[in-house]
């Protein structure tokens, strides 16, 4: 009888999966995700890691319900961003933004040992960057989990506000299907997608 292959204990492409995933929920109440962004900068087990990029991740998700109530047509996102991205705000209304552990308000279980903190910026290509204007609808989701044992992770999802349309319901499937290694697959919850628009996940680094 033939012994058992050694079962390959690596797990990262799972959460580079899950990271795209995750992303099919920036199309909420007409936001398209642009691209998606990701590091790990982390001390610890793995586990400690997965735990920050589940936070991370948690945060960008909260923020994502936040910025589409504060679209307005014509200021497009003017109200969340800073001439030249100094100092970006952090707003309080997301749920969860830099609440401690076990704290009030925090979303994720005390028993994670973790939290998030969720800045908003403008996207750098804008022509109203260092007058602080969104002009184009577009800005960035700064996302920065952490974890147990000093484990940070931290993610961004360039997003685009659609005033013609959206709705304000999650995708009804999945985020992303039929995923090779390189994030390449059929994604059925972005819409407006055009030949410019990108989604990239970049391991240990922005």
């Amino acid at each position: 009888m033939t012994a058992p292959l050694a079962r390959n204990r690596q797990r990262g492409n799972a959460m580079v999966l899950m990271l795209l995933a995750l992303s099919g929920l920036a199309a909420l109440g007409g936001l398209t995700a642009l691209s998606v962004r990701g590091g790990l900068d982390a001390a610890g087990h793995d586990r400690f890691k997965a735990v920050a990029l589940y936070a991370a991740e948690s945060g960008a998700a909260a923020a994502i319900d936040f910025v589409r109530q504060q679209a307005v047509q014509g200021t497009q996102l003017s109200d969340l961003v800073e001439p030249d991205n100094v100092d970006p705000q952090r707003p309080a209304g997301i749920v969860g933004n830099e609440i401690g552990p076990g704290d009030v308000g925090n979303p994720l279980s005390p028993d994670m040992q973790a939290w998030y903190e969720v800045e908003i910026l403008n996207n750098p290509t804008d022509t109203g960057l260092a007058a602080g204007d969104d002009t184009d609808g577009r800005i960035v989701i700064r996302s920065t989990g952490h974890g147990p044992d000093g484990a940070v992770a931290q993610v961004e999802w360039e997003v685009r506000s659609n005033f013609s349309g959206g709705t304000a319901s999650h995708c009804p499937g999945y985020g992303q299907r039929g995923l090779a290694e390189d994030g390449a697959g059929r994604n059925d919850c972005l819409t407006t997608i055009d030949a410019t628009d990108t989604a990239t996940y970049t391991p240990g680094g922005n």
